[in-house]
């Protein structure tokens, strides 16, 4: 692969906070050859005012409703071009050597997908803090294995095992891995941060990405789904913990307490 098109896909609806860094860390990779997708869900705050600034540097943008985040992707990934793919969530942005790093293993391997660790990222206080966390692939029957955001996907995979399943809200990324993992797709790490992602999204306060674990598992035949299935009801009891913490927290007053609690276990 000399030189290959990559194609980025962001999906945003409503980002209008984050969104021009996401698209900077994209124009200002120190790899050139890029294809920028943006599909929006019709905003209806400033995102789009953000996105035309750079419309011309922009080789698709749509501007529509659709029917969930992976209905968007979908649509991203029909107007794709390059011969790498990555989608890159309108919350998050990459380093800027990180497509470089990417296309160099592409170039010197027979890999299809390649991954590579995540940085979390969590503000508090008005100050960020930042968490790096690496995957293990070996989980990939348990769990959702890699960062979605940290992975670069050859065109071919997608022409061979096909786009997203919609049917799944939140978690037909893990349905995409595991069917890449079905069908014997090489997968090669980078042991180096790509992407900074922030915390505190929608899968992550949602139970409903382990009701679609479990559904992925079974359908799949992985001899883990009662794992899985434990998790949904941990979710559960987890998010209820949570509802009655927040409360206490609100009703004594203790705010500043709680940030410093998170500020500690962050740092």
């Amino acid at each position: 692969m000399n030189n290959p098109l990559v194609s980025i896909i962001t999906v945003v609806y409503n980002g209008e906070k984050h969104i021009e860094q996401t698209i900077n860390s994209v124009l200002n990779q120190t790899y050139s050859n890029i294809e920028y997708i943006i599909i929006d869900g019709d905003s209806t705050d400033n995102t789009l005012n953000i996105i035309k600034k750079y419309e011309d540097k922009i080789a698709h943008f749509i501007s529509e409703k659709d029917s969930g985040i992976y209905n968007a992707m979908n649509k991203g990934l029909a107007l794709t071009k390059g011969e790498i793919i990555s989608i890159l969530n309108a919350d998050d942005y990459y380093f800027e050597n990180t497509l470089q790093q990417v296309v160099d293993i592409f170039s010197t391997s027979q890999s299809d997908i390649v991954y590579g660790n995540m940085v979390k990222l969590r503000t508090i206080q008005n100050k960020d803090y930042l968490k790096e966390v690496v995957p293990n692939i070996s989980l990939i029957e348990r769990t959702m294995p890699i960062f979605h955001p940290a992975t670069f996907v050859k065109k071919t995979v997608y022409e061979k095992i096909g786009n997203f399943n919609e049917k799944y809200k939140l978690s037909a990324d893990y349905d995409f891995i595991y069917r890449a993992y079905k069908n014997n797709i090489k997968f090669e790490y980078i042991p180096q941060p790509l992407t900074i992602f922030r915390v505190d999204g929608i899968s992550s306060i949602n139970c409903q990405s382990y009701k679609e674990g479990y559904k992925i598992l079974v359908l799949h035949g992985s001899p883990y789904d009662k794992e899985m299935k434990r998790l949904v009801l941990k979710c559960k009891i987890k998010t209820l913990f949570r509802i009655v913490f927040n409360f206490f927290i609100r009703i004594f007053g203790l705010t500043k307490w709680n940030e410093k609690r998170l500020i500690n276990k962050w740092k």
